[in-house]
């Protein structure tokens, strides 16, 4: 055996380590390297290791993978980047992904290096995270930031003339080419800018006609006016949620005067020129074994090393060495990853990878929903929507509106509009076929009425109260997973049965389209299976939709209450 110590030759062989495990495609490692591993110790001891890490990768939960693939990719997206040198315009579109509580990184990456060392691009991620976006919004804001100057289809010209659409907040007379187009071109987004400032010029002097809360419109509520790259007009099924919320907006100098803000704030961290600071993320074994107390590196005890460089010499590493085009990885859809590819980068970097998969696969979200988590979960809902159907009709047979922060219940039906504001202690309720409106104070019996319906699991569960699921009632995951409606959503199904005067028992099942992120359901089916009948029928279902207080203060609005 040669010396334990680990010396040149053997950090030539770690790129060959996987393939000689395979035992396959040893026609491919040099020769001299295949002697050398199979002699020297030191690289013995770290084949073992890397068959540990294999082995334990291949015992995942073939269901915490794949809940987890999203945050497995980002982490491979991550990595690509070991050795090369990471800069502004690299990590540029990484931001909104690090604010997305999914795909939050806990350990080093040659990302999170770049922002520990660079102040610019750790302010952007600071100012993005001020702006409170959602996920959705999150997501297509990293794509903008990955994408290059328009070159589709559309003509400034032809996007141009849909300006005063977009102003007027009016997306529908639009498409999502023109509004990519709109975002992604310099020319055009400043031409949209100083039309968006001249109406502001115009309107400042008129009366406000509408008593609105300007002051609770947040950015995230105007954002997708301010930035519509990645929407499709044509899909928004939540357009009418908004239409009080445009009609005020874009009458308020005051709010365009946010959304200006909001344009210069996206914007500006795209034109952003690179800053000084480009780093260089490398596999370190020997960090691996420093303690922390020995170190006040960031990274002790993670086997990874950083370098910071001049940009301009990082620009010169970068015309000998091929570059990630985050462009392309950052607007591929998340799919599952298989964990023994990720080891062709080298053990040391596999065993980064797979640290990382450790912390990840154990977060909440990885884990199965139980339905306790669901009724926590609906308790802290604060605003939300429900419409119910029934099979073969496509209308809602009934539509709800729960609000309590602002303690208001609201339903609709074919015949009429009841509101109970139990904060002024009264009921509205709008006759459809005649327009006309009635108001009544609300009695005791009304007011707890009310806010029953308004607690607890809103209707949405098939019990009130936790407490009042049958004991034997079965809460299992469904299997199938043609059901899910995305990599954030799982199916599952409470059964139990009801026994009738004559002993005959008819069964029950709710099937509730849950989020990972939340654990909120987002849909809901009840069937039915009587004892002469041999399979479940549907027969009501219930889809939801979690509003904020603006959306619901302007669905209120939209219904004239």
């Amino acid at each position: 055996m040669v010396a334990t110590n680990p010396n040149q030759l053997c950090k030539q062989a770690k790129p060959h380590y996987y393939d000689f495990i395979l035992g396959k495609g040893h026609e491919l490692i040099p020769e001299y390297i295949v002697e050398h591993i199979s002699q020297c110790q030191n690289c013995q001891e770290q084949l073992n290791r890397l068959k540990v890490a294999l082995s334990q990768a291949d015992s995942i939960d073939p269901e915490q993978s794949q809940a987890n693939s999203a945050t497995v990719t980002m982490l491979k997206f991550h990595f690509a980047y070991i050795g090369r040198p990471v800069t502004c315009r690299v990590v540029r579109p990484f931001l909104p992904t690090l604010l997305d509580p999914v795909l939050a990184t806990r350990i080093p990456t040659p990302i999170t290096a770049h922002l520990d060392n660079c102040q610019q691009c750790s302010e952007d991620l600071e100012t993005i995270r001020t702006l409170n976006l959602n996920r959705n919004q999150l997501s297509r804001l990293s794509q903008l930031f990955a994408e290059g100057p328009s070159k589709g289809k559309v003509t400034c010209s032809q996007a141009q003339a849909a300006i005063l659409f977009v102003v007027l907040m009016t997306l529908r007379e639009t498409d999502a080419a023109v509004l990519k187009h709109l975002c992604t071109c310099p020319d055009c987004r400043k031409a949209l800018y100083e039309y968006r400032q001249t109406v502001c010029k115009e309107i400042e002097d008129e009366p406000e006609r509408q008593n609105f809360p300007c002051e609770k419109i947040s950015a995230a509520d105007i954002f997708d006016y301010v930035v519509p790259y990645g929407l499709d007009p044509a899909k928004n099924q939540y357009a009418r949620f908004r239409e009080s919320l445009c009609l005020h907006v874009r009458r308020c100098p005051a709010c365009i005067g946010r959304m200006q803000q909001l344009h210069n704030t996206v914007y500006a961290i795209i034109d952003r020129a690179e800053s000084d600071v480009a780093t260089v993320c490398n596999i370190d074994d020997s960090a691996k074994g420093r303690a922390t107390s020995e170190s006040n590196d960031l990274y002790s005890g993670f086997p990874i090393k950083v370098e910071v460089l001049n940009w301009k010499d990082a620009a010169k590493a970068k015309e000998s060495a091929s570059t990630i085009d985050s462009a392309v990885t950052l607007k591929q859809r998340p799919s599952s990853v298989n964990l023994k590819s990720l080891a062709k980068v080298g053990f040391a970097a596999a065993a980064v990878i797979l640290i990382a998969l450790a912390l990840f696969l154990n977060i909440p979200t990885a884990r199965a929903v139980s339905i306790e988590q669901i009724y926590k979960a609906l308790e802290k809902a604060t605003n939300v929507y429900i419409a119910s159907f029934v099979p073969d009709r496509k209308e809602p047979i009934q539509e709800q509106w729960v609000s309590r922060t602002l303690n208001i219940y609201m339903t609709k039906t074919e015949k009429e509009f009841i509101l109970w504001d139990i904060l002024n202690g009264i009921r509205k309720i709008k006759h459809l076929d005649t327009a006309s409106t009635e108001t009544t104070p609300l009695t005791n019996d009304m007011v707890a009425s009310a806010e029953r319906r308004m607690s607890s699991s809103l209707g949405l569960m098939p019990f009130y109260d936790i407490s009042q699921i049958p004991e034997d009632a079965q809460w299992s995951r469904v299997a199938d997973e043609s059901l899910k409606t995305s990599d954030n959503i799982d199916v599952y199904n409470l059964a139990w049965g009801k026994k009738a005067y004559d002993g005959s028992a008819t069964s029950y099942k709710c099937r509730v389209f849950v989020s990972l992120i939340t654990n909120l359901p987002q849909k809901t089916e009840l069937y039915k299976k009587l004892p002469s009948e041999n399979k479940y029928i549907l027969t009501s279902t219930i889809v939801v939709k979690y509003l904020s207080e603006i959306e619901m203060q302007a669905a209120i609005k939209e219904l004239s209450f």
